[in-house]
């Protein structure tokens, strides 16, 4: 009963709206700068509000014989509700708005949307480049953060954990080497096609 309870409240009151908004702006800090998910937040509960009255709505209107209980029953709420926040997800996966489904499969893995502005790329394999360069940045990143948390875990611990964290610092280490060789490689790429 408490779990119907939560998951109901997630899609009345946040998972359609959010989905939505996401939809509509995918960018990051394309709403606020400093307080995107904020206004994404506040903002999806608002539109989680208006689509399940419209859906509501819809329900209710749809003609019934007389004597017929109607559409407006706890089924079909839960059924368009699921529906259109598949849909809104689906959408907002399209065009790019949730970055970390490339961590499950490459296949899924969307470009980041473009940032405002021109986009005059006078060549089609630039985008490719500007695409994979995106991912190694976020990549580099993730390596540099997981290096410094196994340099701050081998101080504090016993030997055994010491030298574990060690290895995994290393092994970071290399793999951002590679991430920084291919970095290089592609900026050089990219000042080829450029000049």
């Amino acid at each position: 009963m408490l779990l119907r309870l939560i998951v109901g409240t997630l899609f009345i009151f946040f998972l359609p709206g959010f989905t939505l908004v996401n939809a509509i702006f995918p960018r990051k800090g394309e709403l606020d700068k400093e307080f995107d998910m904020l206004y994404r937040i506040t903002l999806g509960m608002g539109l989680s509000i208006a689509v399940t009255i419209l859906v509501g709505f819809f329900l209710g209107s749809l003609p019934v014989e007389a004597g017929e209980m109607g559409y407006f029953v706890e089924f079909n709420i839960w059924l368009s509700l699921i529906s259109l926040t598949l849909l809104f997800f689906i959408f907002g996966w399209y065009r790019g708005a949730y970055q970390w489904i490339g961590i499950i499969h490459p296949v899924l893995d969307r470009p980041a949307p473009p940032s405002p502005g021109p986009d005059d790329f006078e060549y089609a394999d630039d985008k490719d480049i500007l695409h994979e360069m995106q991912k190694l940045a976020r990549k580099r990143q993730q390596l540099k953060y997981q290096i410094k948390e196994a340099r701050k875990k081998s101080k504090a611990q016993a030997r055994s954990i010491r030298t574990h964290y060690e290895k995994k610092r290393k092994k970071a280490e290399e793999e951002l080497k590679k991430v920084d060789e291919r970095l290089k490689e592609l900026e050089k790429l990219r000042a080829e096609e450029i000049y």
